[in-house]
């Protein structure tokens, strides 16, 4: 089942706005893509109060132990070499948009479990 609790709907809240500091640095963050090796990635973070605290070259098979501990309770986003600022800005906002629809949609169970209580 899906989680509905007001955490739920603040993380999906939070999204958008990690989105937001994301886009804000699409330009750093395209920018640090050139450097990354063969089987890495870059993995840009933005922290649980929004703000974008940097990025990190990880390898690719250490990812599902190292972004959950680079995210610490906030938001990350990977890109291969060679990201554009413009790919950094369509992840974003794709970000957002689904962020948005997963609040949205969280509102609407919520509302109507209660109207139906």
């Amino acid at each position: 089942m899906a989680d509905l609790s007001p955490q739920a709907l603040e993380r999906a809240r939070g999204g958008q706005q990690a989105a937001s500091a994301f886009d804000a640095h699409a330009e750093a963050i395209a920018a640090s893509t050139a450097d990354v090796p063969l089987e890495h990635v870059l993995v840009a973070v933005v922290s649980t109060e929004f703000e974008f605290v940097g990025s990190h070259v990880v390898a690719r098979a250490e990812l599902l132990e190292r972004v959950p501990v680079l995210e610490n309770g906030g938001w990350a986003m990977v890109f291969s070499h060679g990201a554009t600022a413009a790919h950094v800005r369509a992840r974003a906002a794709e970000m957002a948009s689904l962020a948005r629809q997963r609040a949205a949609a969280i509102e609407r169970i919520v509302g109507r479990q209660s109207s139906d209580g």
